[in-house]
């Protein structure tokens, strides 16, 4: 009967691994498609430096790994009343390509058309900014479902930076991860609510200190680190050992952690800039989008778990666990050499 009993305990746990390296499979593949599908924004800002001059900032996303200066294949296109002046220049910095030059539009760019060429082709979204001579800024945002815009005719404000802190968070899959690994450990609400307090002060504090550029980090060895604190915190889950560091004192490593996070954060920020004149409101709005989608991902595990609970899956939890554990630090693993092969070549 014991030896029956072993077979069955070897046979559960063959099947838990094998559970874990498909989820494993699953999100390296979700993890190539979301590389190969950019979701950083774009970035236009017009400054119009004398009467009908125009000063112009283009930043488009880059692919990951991508060679050259092509970016996105995304070209501004602007009303037929504008004609170059001068020439343009290009620099490619890590992760996006920035353009520079100067546009002399005839009655100016307020009530004209602005438009993205290839924009449809993608899921980014491209922040614009007008500055006149005179007047107030105008701010708005094109989609693929709306590549051009009467400038002037909408003005969103700097509350578009609130919808881009939530997708932000919502589209950044290394940020769930490193949530949801947090969860697990905290295992109650009432730890949990100090957990993610923790982490949100911290990369609040980081974010602020990288917008205000009083503190710089090279962002690619950001983005290596915070794959390497989704493996830390998988290798918690995995051990499932109530007396390690991270058991123990949960806040504190969300917090230390929340402070590299938070560069990570700042990263889009630097991509697109903000606002002159609203730096603040704009980051703070950034900042309460990320957590409007971090409070939606806790949300969502908790009602997950309430459901797992009601349909009585509590006594696979180890199971879980285990598989998660197996899953978070495959796609980490991957992501720190991935990362480290851009950094290195």
């Amino acid at each position: 009967m014991s030896q029956r009993r072993h077979q069955i305990k070897m046979g559960r746990i063959q099947l838990r691994h094998r559970w874990g390296w498909l989820v494993v499979g699953a999100l390296i593949l979700v993890s190539l498609s979301v590389q190969a599908h950019e979701v950083r924004p774009g970035y236009i800002d017009i400054t119009e430096t004398a009467p009908e001059l125009f000063d112009i900032k283009w930043k488009q996303p880059v692919r990951a790994g991508q060679e050259g200066v092509r970016g996105l294949g995304l070209r501004p296109v602007f009303p037929t009343n504008c004609a170059p002046h001068g020439e343009a220049r290009m620099v490619r910095r890590p992760g996006v390509l920035v353009e520079r030059f100067e546009l002399q539009c005839a009655g100016g760019l307020v009530g004209q058309v602005l438009g993205i060429e290839g924009l449809r082709r993608t899921i980014t979204d491209v922040f614009v900014s007008l500055k006149p001579f005179e007047g107030e800024m105008i701010t708005t945002r094109l989609t693929p479902e709306q590549p051009a815009i009467t400038l002037g005719a909408t003005n969103q404000s700097v509350w578009t930076y609130f919808s881009l802190g939530v997708e932000h968070l919502l589209l950044g899959i290394d940020h769930i991860l490193f949530i949801i690994g947090l969860a697990l450990v905290a295992h109650n609400f009432r730890r949990l609510f100090w957990v993610v307090t923790a982490f949100t002060l911290a990369h609040s504090i980081t974010l602020a200190l990288s917008v205000f550029e009083l503190v710089r980090v090279p962002a690619a060895a950001i983005e290596v680190i915070i794959a390497l604190s989704i493996i830390y915190v998988a290798l918690d889950i995995g051990r499932g050992d109530d007396r390690s560091l991270l058991s123990r004192y949960p806040q504190l490593i969300a917090f230390l952690f929340g402070l590299v996070h938070g560069f990570g954060f700042a990263g889009v920020l630097a991509e697109i800039g903000l606002p002159r004149g609203d730096v603040a409101l704009a980051l703070a709005l950034f900042n309460m989008g990320l957590e409007v989608g971090q409070l939606g991902v806790v949300c969502a595990m908790g009602a997950v778990a309430f459901v797992s609970i009601r349909l009585g899956a509590a006594r696979y939890r180890a199971s879980f666990y285990e598989a998660t554990s197996i899953a978070m630090g495959g796609i980490a693993t991957f992501w720190v050499l991935s990362r480290t092969a851009t950094i290195l070549s």
